[in-house]
């Protein structure tokens, strides 16, 4: 049987501030972009007791938290912590899938107990970055994933195959991954509040509603994930999307989505050794139509124009409820590109029961 193990860093990037400003723990802090046009990237759990969100616009968050501290984003400080976290885990397994500056997916299957493993990752990550992480230790990585989000923060889950359907059935759908607000919407529509619920719908059903993700989705519902780790670290695509909490209209309201997106992506690459060449642009209107256009160019083009040129060719008039930024078609990079390439720093989008947890 796999042994699978999802970490994720705590509000990472309120986190940080607040472990570099002491001053700041215990209060609302909301990272992200701090104009009317901005997104939130991550807040403090201090900032999500008013209901503050990630992706959620700073103007609506400032309604909800008048009081908190809005700080922008510092990339370079959370991917050097972000390495620091990464040295540790991958001291354990050279099985490892990074998502973001903040997740990663471990195989720990070579291990006859992996609880003593998890346990020692969380408590080094703790000692020696300051930072706090949940950890899910299960057979797959689904349910991985669905472990360390049921008792945030600073969680230990073990979910075991056994257990899985047990667990499952009276969470809210919206736990599956790949089903947002508007999904979530749709579904209670029509009675479907958990996943239990979700049970009901045949696997027709389910296509029908979510097309060829439908598939598994309706066996990750059930607790079936047959997912390997991805540890190809020349990946053929590399790439971030956020589903917006409401719909925009205006080329600007998408545009600053899409900035933030763009260089969160530039920012998981670094290390990575590798430069893109294509770069495309995903739009998800209202009516859950799809959309994209990409554009190849040499690897040191300045991205950001590339992205600019791209957002002019959409109509934004339906409705965007979604918005993706991917890059493709890798090549090898070299000392001098580094040099030329030319991205700003824009804010970032970013974007829990314990059972047997003493095991």
């Amino acid at each position: 049987m796999k042994k699978i193990l999802h970490l994720d860093l705590d509000a990472f990037f309120a986190s940080v501030e607040q472990l570099d400003h002491p001053e700041l723990r215990g209060k609302p802090v909301i990272v992200g972009g701090r104009d009317k046009r901005g997104v939130v990237s991550t807040c403090s759990y201090e900032a999500r007791a008013y209901g503050v969100r990630s992706a959620m616009p700073t103007a609506m968050a400032r309604k909800l938290c008048p009081d908190g501290i809005f700080l922008p984003v510092r990339y370079e400080r959370y991917a050097e912590k972000s390495a620091e976290v990464r040295r540790i885990f991958t001291a354990y397994s050279d099985r490892f899938e990074t998502v973001g500056l903040d997740e990663a997916y471990l195989d720990v299957s070579h291990y006859e107990n992996a609880v003593p493993v998890a346990r020692e990752i969380k408590r080094r990550i703790q000692a020696e970055t300051g930072l706090t992480c949940s950890i899910g230790l299960s057979y797959n990585k689904s349910m991985a994933k669905i472990a360390s989000d049921l008792k945030k923060p600073d969680a230990f889950v073990i979910i075991r195959p056994e257990q899985a359907l047990e667990i499952l059935k009276d969470l809210p759908v919206g736990t599956l991954h790949g089903i947002g607000k508007k999904s979530r919407e749709r579904l209670e529509n029509i009675g479907v509040f958990t996943v239990g619920d979700f049970w009901r719908l045949s696997l027709d059903e389910v296509v029908q509603m979510f097309g060829k993700f439908g598939y598994a989705l309706y066996h990750r519902a059930r607790g079936k994930d047959d997912r390997e780790i991805v540890t190809d670290r020349s990946p053929k695509s590399h790439s971030r999307e956020s589903t917006l909490p409401e719909d925009l209209f205006d080329r600007e309201s998408v545009a600053a989505v899409a900035r933030e997106l763009l260089a969160e992506v530039w920012h998981d690459l670094d290390g990575e050794e590798i430069t893109p060449q294509t770069l495309t642009l995903k739009i998800k209107y209202a009516d859950f139509t799809l959309r994209s256009k990409q554009r190849t160019a040499r690897p040191d083009t300045d991205w950001s124009e590339i992205l600019e040129e791209l957002l002019d060719a959409f109509d934004y008039a339906a409705g965007v409820r979604l918005v993706g930024v991917g890059f493709s078609n890798f090549v090898q990079s070299q000392a001098e590109t580094y040099e030329q390439l030319s991205l700003p720093l824009w804010p970032v989008t970013s974007s829990g029961h314990s059972f047997h947890a003493n095991d």
